[in-house]
């Protein structure tokens, strides 16, 4: 099963663009074998995305660079 590298949504075949997160496909396409079935809400938008998505389907944003930077906090000297 073929999935985006960012928005882990299912591909049918090999493509230059994702149809779903509408990202020109720069990276190896994943290959899994099995579908996701475990969603989150967007923080942006608020609509159930994919848990391992790196980028919103719907507003198109990218989560990564928020998650890392919340991953990188040092909660302790709070």
């Amino acid at each position: 099963m073929l999935k985006c590298p960012y928005c882990y949504e299912h591909l049918d075949e090999h493509t230059n663009r994702c149809h779903h997160c509408n990202q020109f496909i720069i990276d190896d396409l994943l290959d899994v074998p099995y579908p996701s079935i475990d969603k989150k809400p967007c923080i942006f938008c608020g609509e159930k995305i994919l848990q391992e998505a790196h980028i919103c389907k719907f507003c198109h944003k990218w989560l990564d660079e928020l998650n890392q930077t919340i991953n990188n906090i040092d909660w302790d000297s709070f």
